[in-house]
């Protein structure tokens, strides 16, 4: 049998390949628990994960990534500080023996 691909005709010129677009990447926020493979199945294993949606993780998300949220909605403003600087502070602080991180 002889013929030519579904969709090219026989000395037809080659049509533009259309440019790929940039790369959509999938965000997982907040995942704790088995709820993180619920997401897996619908939304496909995660490009980045982050722990909390803090100004760090709003930074990391381009135009047309997909954000998926474990609590919350996704209009939530992002939170001003990341986890690991909560960290840091709760640290300092009890190393000082101080309630607010400052020596006396």
């Amino acid at each position: 049998m002889t013929g030519v691909p579904h969709g090219f005709a026989e000395g037809a010129p080659e049509r533009p390949r259309p440019r790929p677009g940039p790369a959509r990447l999938v965000h997982f926020v907040g995942f704790r628990d088995d709820r993180y493979w619920n997401a897996v199945r619908v939304f496909g294993p995660p490009d980045m994960i982050h722990r909390n949606w803090d100004v760090y993780a709003a930074n990391d998300v381009a135009e047309g990534d997909i954000v998926v949220h474990a609590r919350g909605e996704w209009t939530d403003m992002p939170r001003s500080f990341s986890t690991e600087a909560e960290e840091n502070r709760r640290a300092r602080r009890a190393l000082s023996g101080t309630r607010s991180g400052r020596s006396r």
